[in-house]
């Protein structure tokens, strides 16, 4: 049986055009690949009331699964936060979607030969050895959970501290064959013991940072040892950093039209501009006017100015107006719509800018 694993989908009622674009490719990618079952390891909804809100969306995209399709439905951090005053997550109706929140486990055989045990989040898995989990009697043993693996994966500074540790013992001690795991946003598969250790990433972008494709993971339960795979999310879009170089008197070069040509809506874009100006004002005037005519292009444009600083008669000096007069010469032996040539610029005015101020 082929099955289908993703994590941290994050239904946002703010965003919920895009999520339920995310969502409909899921589900398409799950009918492509005749999976017989689709995991959802944590965080499918970004807060309580989100689950609240988009449970009837929710419900209607996974009706559009073939009758025989198993949709499992792992409760991470996310489902409890702001859960205060809502409903339980209990009371709520996911449709296909069977809720998996019993704690500290629950258990149960997929099909002749697979057995699933399913750990919600939970802040404190450290009595592990204490839970009455039945023995391995499949050829192979899921183990699906939210939560971070020391030495496995590198969590990053980004990641929240919110407890949710898995000592990694937890697979070999629970015989675990696959190890379906979300809460990381990065895409990470490697090998701990006898088990397979797999975050699919975050299915869509939730956070600045999140760069590279979103992904799912594929894999059948009639290969030992299992070997997933990954499919790329195109409806999720990337993040992308876009480099906007200002020049001395503020004029902007940010990405042409050939450079756009193969980014999408669902996009993601954090503009960071750069250079050594006169006056800031103007810079930061036109980098907004730069903003706001790619957010009718893009889902989310951000901006950043940490990379630009001001001079005060940079343009006038000589030392710097001999070293724009050769770069301005140059363009022609060099490709004036590339990044290289604007970032030559940018260090070799951020050095005169050092020797000026009397850095060097």
């Amino acid at each position: 049986m082929n099955c289908l694993l993703c994590a941290d989908v994050h239904l946002k009622e703010a965003e919920k055009a895009y999520c339920l674009f995310v969502l409909n490719e899921l589900v398409f990618l799950c009918e492509r690949e005749k999976c017989g079952a689709l995991f959802f390891a944590g965080d499918v909804f970004d807060s309580r009331p989100d689950a609240e809100a988009l449970r009837g969306d929710f419900r209607a995209c996974l009706d559009r699964l073939s009758p025989d399709v198993r949709v499992f439905f792992l409760p991470g951090n996310h489902e409890e936060l702001r859960a205060s005053g809502m409903p339980a997550l209990e009371s709520l109706d996911f449709g296909r979607a069977r809720l998996l929140s019993e704690k500290p486990f629950s258990f149960e055989v997929l099909d002749g030969s697979s057995e699933l045990l399913a750990l919600p989040f939970q802040k404190d898995y450290s009595d592990y050895r204490s839970w009455e989990v039945p023995p391995k009697t499949g050829a192979l043993r899921i183990l699906l959970a939210h939560g971070t693996v020391p030495g496995i994966t590198y969590t990053g500074p980004e990641e929240d501290d919110d407890g949710g540790v898995l000592d990694a013992d937890i697979f070999a001690y629970f015989g675990a064959d696959l190890a379906a795991l979300g809460h990381l946003h990065g895409h990470s598969v490697t090998a701990f013991g006898k088990t397979c250790v797999a975050y699919p990433g975050s299915a869509r972008v939730w956070r600045e940072g999140e760069a590279g494709p979103r992904q799912v993971l594929v894999f059948s339960t009639d290969k030992m040892p299992p070997r997933p795979r990954p499919l790329a999310l195109a409806a999720a879009g990337e993040y992308r950093v876009v480099p906007v170089y200002a020049a001395p008197g503020g004029d902007l070069r940010g990405p042409d039209e050939k450079e756009m040509a193969g980014w999408k809506a669902a996009d993601w874009l954090r503009l960071e501009v750069s250079g050594v100006v006169e006056d800031e004002v103007p810079v930061m005037d036109a980098l907004r006017e730069m903003q706001a005519g790619l957010k009718k292009k893009f889902r989310r444009v951000t901006q950043s100015a940490e990379n630009l600083s001001v001079l005060q008669g940079i343009s006038s000096h000589p030392l710097a107006r001999r070293f724009l007069e050769k770069w301005e010469k140059d363009a022609g032996r060099y490709s004036a719509s590339g990044d290289a040539y604007f970032l030559a610029r940018l260090k070799g005015l951020a050095a005169i800018k050092e020797i000026l101020e009397g850095k060097k």
